[in-house]
C-alpha cells in the first residue's frame, strides 16, 4: 500500500509518531533516549520554527503533536528521526537503523480532536500501565507545558475502559478516512 501523500500545512497542528526498527525498545536507558530527544527538539525549533503543544517518549516509539510554521513537517521529521536515531545508535554502538517504518501523521482540524489528540499522546503511559497519573510520567512535557487548568485537569482523568476503546477506534477511524 502506498504511504499516504503529506498535507504540508501552518493552519493546523499534526499528531505524530514513529515507532523503532521491529517495536523493539530503545537500545539505551529511556532516560538517555529522552535526553537526546529533548536535545533534537531544542536544535529542531530554531531551525523548522515548529511548535510541539505535546510530547511522550515510550520505550520503543514516540507521540507528538506538533505545530509547523513554515509547513514543513517533512524536513523537520526527516532531520528529527535522523539525529535522534544516530544519536541512540552512537551511545550503543549499534549500525542498523532505530527507527523501523516512516513516521505516521495525522492532521488534527478540530478543537474536539485536538483534545482528545493531547488526551491520548498523554495518557499513553497510563494505558500501558507505567503509572497512574499524566504527572508521574518522566519522559514527558506534560508538567512543562503551559495550558489551561481545565484542559490539564481533563486530560489526566482516568478513562474508563469503555472510553479508551470509543477513543481508540474513532482515532483509527479519523486516520483512515484521511489517507
Amino acid at each position: 500500500m502506498p504511504r499516504k501523500k503529506l498535507i504540508r500545512t501552518n493552519e493546523f497542528p499534526y499528531h505524530v509518531t514513529s515507532r523503532s526498527n521491529n517495536k523493539e525498545w530503545f537500545y539505551i536507558p529511556t532516560e538517555d533516549v529522552w535526553k537526546h530527544t529533548r536535545a533534537v527538539i531544542r536544535l529542531g525549533r530554531k531551525k523548522f520554527n515548529i511548535k510541539i503543544d505535546a510530547f511522550v517518549l515510550m520505550n520503543n516509539h514516540y507521540h507528538m503533536c506538533i505545530w509547523t510554521h513554515d509547513s514543513n513537517l517533512d524536513e523537520f521529521m526527516m532531520y528529527f528521526n535522523k539525529n535522534l536515531g544516530q544519536r541512540i545508535a552512537r551511545q550503543a554502538n549499534r549500525i542498523n537503523r532505530i527507527f523501523g517504518a516512516s513516521y505516521k501523521w495525522t492532521l488534527i482540524e478540530s478543537d474536539i480532536y485536538y483534545r482528545n489528540v493531547l488526551k491520548y499522546i498523554y495518557q499513553n503511559p497510563i494505558r500501558a500501565g507505567l503509572v497512574k497519573t499524566c504527572q508521574e510520567y518522566p519522559y514527558s512535557d506534560f508538567k512543562s507545558q503551559k495550558m489551561e487548568k481545565a484542559l490539564r485537569k481533563w486530560i489526566g482523568l482516568e478513562l474508563p475502559d469503555t472510553e479508551i476503546q470509543i477513543t481508540r477506534k474513532k482515532l483509527r477511524r479519523y486516520v483512515l478516512k484521511h489517507e
